[in-house]
């Protein structure tokens, strides 16, 4: 007798028990064959001539020659049904047979038989399922004493309801759909479902379910010390997160003040620039001559732009600690006046500005506008170079519980490998002599945003325009 000890954690007896289209078996059948193959124990696939078709279709899709490995009889896919004399199932014979298959196999030097098949088949008939119980139970002595491994399947809308209530007794390890149970407390071992002597047998099941309820009763024990100690460490985890989140608190606010203080205190000196340069410009212009004033222009450029970057850091400071105010905002009217703004600015310029009605929003209105400003303004600075501008603000599905909202443009676009810096502080993807700009418009947008609850993001390509997304509550 050629023997191979059970596995010591889940059984290599296994059903699959699923209710759909027979292709559902593939993700647990497919797994035990290449898993097999790659093994070297030979395997058995045994079902209707349409599953082995599928079934060998779906290996070769694995990257596997199944030709190959049916003529070196390490694959044998099988529609074979002699075993069924004159249509009635004999459990014995089939054993008989079963065991024959692993000790040629043995003896054709593979280290055993890995089988699976649709029990449909196999048994045939309804009247056969009568003996289900007793072949499984005799079917799992072989999986003790031989090296086999196997997954018997069960249709439970084809087979007979009391098919699937003996598959559940018989197996210690079931998969339900493409889930391993790989303890079944409906499992009863094959001794007792084999016992032929009545009061021997009863004595041995009523000890056999004390077993079982005593695991039951140890796995509620197990499973309520869990609770007990994940509540505990979600107390721990609560008072630390707290600790850290009050500490944060602190450091942003000092940041806050630091970034105001010296945004601040840096418009002094900038002024006093400023004005010395103007001072120069207007009464030293003569001396200075062309190059020096070409230099002299170059710093008071310098101190605009300066003095935009620092009242930017003021701007994003002041969304920070500002109070919202959450209210209904008609983000069609905010967006509109965003592009009266635009044209404004610009009335040579050829545009079409589309914008969807009743896009509607919860937050802070007056923060919001700076977002839909900002927003449309990017996209009216970025078509510039365009022949005719087009803006688009409108509404796309939803996320969870939040509306999608968005402003798309056919602009200069951008990269999406740079794209993590849009919304970076003073990080501009175009140069200034190119598009005019700080770098913290957006930066402001995406902390409002976030202020919010919600998120930002951007879709673009060079030359091809650029979409922002972003989420907000809903009223």
């Amino acid at each position: 007798m050629h023997t191979h000890p059970a596995s010591p954690d889940i059984s290599r007896h296994k059903c699959l028990i699923y209710d759909g289209h027979p292709s559902e078996q593939l993700p647990v059948v497919l797994p035990l064959l290449v898993d097999g193959l790659e093994k070297n124990w030979r395997c058995l696939y045994l079902g209707n001539p349409e599953m082995v078709q599928m079934v060998d279709t779906a290996l070769v899709g694995k990257g596997l020659d199944t030709k190959r490995e049916v003529e070196k009889g390490a694959l044998l896919l099988s529609s074979d049904r002699s075993h069924l004399a004159g249509g009635r199932f004999d459990p014995q014979a089939m054993i008989d047979g079963l065991v024959s298959l692993i000790d040629t196999a043995v003896d054709d030097g593979f280290e055993g038989l890995c089988a699976t098949g649709d029990m449909r088949w196999e048994l045939g008939d309804d009247r056969n399922f009568d003996r289900l119980l007793e072949y499984e139970a005799m079917l799992e002595q072989v999986f003790r004493d031989r090296p086999l491994r196997g997954i018997c399947q069960y249709h439970r809308d084809v087979l007979p309801a009391r098919a699937i209530r003996d598959a559940l007794v018989a197996h210690r390890s079931t998969y339900v759909g493409a889930a391993l149970n790989s303890d079944n407390l409906f499992y009863m071992p094959p001794e007792l479902i084999l016992e032929t002597v009545d009061s021997e047998r009863q004595a041995k099941q009523g000890e056999w379910m004390c077993q079982q309820i005593i695991r039951v009763l140890d796995a509620e024990q197990r499973r309520d010390r869990a609770l007990q100690d994940l509540a505990e460490l979600n107390h721990d985890l609560e008072r630390r997160v707290g600790e850290r989140t009050a500490e944060l608190e602190v450091a942003m606010r000092q940041l806050e003040s630091f970034s105001y203080s010296v945004s601040h205190d840096l418009r002094a000196p900038l002024r006093a620039i400023g004005s010395f340069a103007d001072i120069l410009a207007e009464d030293f212009s003569a001396a200075l001559g062309g190059e020096g004033m070409s230099h002299l222009e170059r710093v008071r450029g310098n101190v605009r732009r300066m003095g935009e970057l620092i009242e930017g850091m003021l701007t994003l400071s002041r969304v920070v600690k500002s109070e919202l105010t959450r209210v209904p905002v008609d983000l069609t009217e905010l967006a509109e006046e965003a592009a009266r703004e635009a044209r404004e600015s610009d009335t040579s310029r050829s545009a079409e500005f589309v914008i969807h009605r009743g896009l509607l929003a919860l937050g802070d209105r007056a923060l919001l506008r700076a977002v839909l400003g900002n927003l449309v303004g990017n996209a009216w600075k970025f078509s510039s170079r365009q022949e005719r501008t087009r803006i688009e603000v409108g509404q796309r599905g939803m996320e969870g519980a939040h509306p999608v909202f968005y402003v798309k443009d056919n602009g200069a676009g951008f990269d999406m490998q740079y794209a993590e810096k849009l919304f970076a502080v003073f990080q501009r993807l175009h140069s200034e002599e190119e598009y005019p700009g700080t770098g913290v418009g957006l930066a402001t947008v995406q902390r409002i945003i976030e202020r919010h609850g919600g998120r930002i993001w951007a879709v673009g390509k060079p030359n091809a325009g650029a979409t922002f997304f972003f989420t907000l509550p809903q009223p």
